[in-house]
């Protein structure tokens, strides 16, 4: 077994060719295809991101919206409430003020009638007093 640099020099000179050639038409296009790969897959990260937060925007929004429209509803519920106490009030006061013109009503006739039947008692008094008074005498 001899070395033969003849074939020494094929082999080095065959691998660096096949080396040049692989490098070239192998490697270099497999690279740029996994480069592009990558960067496909970082942009779809990053709208994937985008995304996330832009549905987050909107969920923190609609929850900011309902609340607010629970607070107009809360509102409007409570004016609501307010108008009908406000008419309660004004009901009663009116029933008060009916009740109190009744009341007086009732007092003056029953002083009227209490006069009536304290004059009619005082005469009628006094004519028993006279009859008796005669009875006594006569």
């Amino acid at each position: 077994m001899t070395i033969q640099i003849s074939l020494v020099i094929w082999t080095v000179i065959g691998f660096v060719v096949l080396s040049l050639i692989l490098d070239r038409f192998l490697f270099k296009p497999l690279l740029k295809v996994m480069d592009d790969r990558n960067e496909k897959i970082k942009a779809g990260e990053e709208q994937r991101r985008q995304e996330l937060e832009r549905r987050e925007k909107t969920r923190k929004a609609l929850e900011i919206s309902n609340a607010a429209r629970e607070q107009e509803a809360l509102k409007a519920a409570e004016r609501e409430l307010s108008n009908e106490q406000k008419k309660t009030e004004t009901i009663v006061a009116d029933k008060k003020a009916e009740y109190d013109a009744e009341l007086k009503k009732i007092s003056k006739e029953f002083e009227e009638k209490t006069s009536a039947a304290e004059k009619n008692l005082s005469e009628s008094i006094e004519k028993l007093a006279l009859k008796y008074v005669k009875t006594q005498i006569l």
